[in-house]
């Protein structure tokens, strides 16, 4: 919901860069230009209502990126086991577990179980846990 408000509010030149398909773009577009609260609520529902097949995480990154081009971070060697391990299988798993013999096997498994099956709404907070138990992991050895 916050994401359909946020495409409503940035400026013409950001939407444009999104790559947004038409349909979204005109949506977008048109909500923008209600003023009345109840008209501009059915827009915004529209709004996502077209967003809902789309990876939101991808077009939030791609937002991000083009708002605040010099503000992203390097990628940290748990940011990058992270993403490994998530796109891997056992043999990334069992590779890590290699490297990191003092790392909580079950713990990770859950947390790896955990960020992989998360709904939309919770997958930020798996996944920063996820990279949290893996920087700990890392950390002891």
């Amino acid at each position: 919901m916050e994401f359909a408000k946020t495409l409503t509010t940035i400026s013409e030149r950001l939407l444009l860069r999104m790559q947004l398909s038409e349909e979204v773009l005109r949506v977008v577009q048109d909500t923008r230009r209600i003023s009345s609260p109840t008209a501009r609520g059915r827009g915004l529902r529209l709004v996502r209502q077209e967003l809902r097949g789309l990876d939101l995480g991808l077009l939030r990154e791609r937002l991000e990126d083009l708002s605040h081009p010099n503000s992203r971070r390097a990628s940290t060697p748990a940011d990058d086991w992270r993403k490994r391990l998530l796109d891997g299988g056992e043999a990334e798993f069992a590779e890590f577990l290699a490297q990191y013999a003092r790392a909580e096997r079950q713990h990770l498994r859950t947390l790896l179980r955990n960020a992989r099956t998360a709904p939309a709404a919770s997958k930020n907070k798996a996944l920063a846990a996820l990279t949290l138990a893996l920087r700990d992991a890392m950390s002891a050895g």
